[in-house]
């Protein structure tokens, strides 16, 4: 069906387009998800007991709309060049319902939140301490190398002879390795310490990013931070705003404006030790960038060269891997 869709003509799928919304048929859904651009936030953050500065510029982070497609949406996006679609497989891991992938959102929103304020203030010469149970299975990739070997509620607690204590700290540690490495993992199922050895693939979304194939949580994570910090993340999930929101903690409480003025704007996952990891829908929150007249963009290398299409004389695109990185380059941009 989808060849034969996609052999209409413009001015047929816009009448397909009309007489759908316009029947019950518009509302069924098909089996792909679209990905369109979402609104750019700067985020609203409230910082107890501190001093805290004004900003001239904006520090936006880029977001996409993702959503199970249904017929409207689905000849909507044979017209709009913003929206493409994914085969439901491709968003939606076997073995997982959208419910589970709403909540595992959520809790990297939430983790990624927490991520993001402990590496600002590292920034800022604080040293700030977590604590966490490990890494707790929730799901499990099928096909993937260890579909046969976890379980949920498996409790992963190292990788080769290195303790992990958060979804962070393995992410971290994970990206020390190389896509085919065989790597041991210890974890805790029962009360009993097993182990195995597994074959690292790559990402299901993140082209070049290691990946052992589950999903994951991190159990009674804590972090000690020296005053309350509060990022309202609104109805935004996932982890990708990790890097523009420890961008932003930082200039609320720098004296100096980073921004100077500018509008910036950005995507990236943050991990502790201040690494800036991929993302997916870079092409729609590069379009979201332009529409709010971003005038620079930070993404993370490994998304480079599909952000690169969108450079010209009013957008400048530049790759980043750390935190420490995004600063530099922030600071060089607005100095000119």
């Amino acid at each position: 069906m989808r060849k034969y869709i996609d052999r209409l003509g413009k001015k047929t799928i816009i009448l397909l387009i009309f007489l759908i919304g316009a029947s019950p048929f518009g509302l069924v859904k098909t089996n792909y998800y679209f990905m369109s651009p979402g609104p750019p936030y700067q985020w609203d953050i409230e910082v107890g007991n501190k001093l805290t500065f004004a900003s001239l510029g904006t520090l936006y982070q880029l977001t996409v709309r993702r959503d199970e497609a249904n017929y409207f949406y689905y000849f909507w996006a044979k017209l709009d060049n913003s929206v493409d679609l994914y085969e439901r497989e491709q968003i939606l891991p076997k073995g997982v319902n959208p419910d589970e992938l709403n909540e595992i959102s959520r809790n990297n929103m939430r983790t990624s939140e927490n991520v993001a304020i402990a590496v600002a203030l590292n920034s800022l010469g604080y040293n700030i301490t977590t604590s966490g149970d490990g890494v707790l299975v929730v799901g499990i990739l099928e096909g993937s190398p260890v579909a046969e070997k976890l379980q949920k509620e498996d409790l992963i607690v190292m990788i080769e002879d290195e303790e992990v204590t958060s979804v962070s700290d393995f992410i971290g540690k994970l990206r020390t390795f190389n896509i085919g490495d065989i790597v041991t993992i210890s974890y805790i199922r029962n009360g009993e310490l097993e182990m195995f050895d597994t074959k690292l693939i790559e990402h299901v979304e993140y082209e070049g990013e290691p990946m052992v194939g589950f999903l994951a949580s991190t159990p009674n994570e804590v972090y000690e931070f020296p005053f309350d910090v509060d990022i309202n993340t609104g109805s935004v999930g996932g982890p990708s705003a990790g890097l523009m929101m420890a961008l932003n903690v930082y200039n609320l409480l720098v004296n100096e404006d980073i921004t100077k003025g500018k509008t910036i704007a950005g995507t990236g996952t943050i991990e502790i030790d201040g690494s800036v990891g991929p993302v997916g829908g870079v092409k729609q929150k590069i379009i979201a960038a332009k529409r709010v007249g971003a005038e620079l963009v930070l993404v993370p290398t490994s998304n480079f060269e599909e952000a690169a299409q969108f450079i010209d004389e009013n957008t400048e695109i530049i790759a980043i891997n750390s935190f420490v990185e995004a600063l530099s380059v922030i600071n060089e941009y607005t100095s000119r």
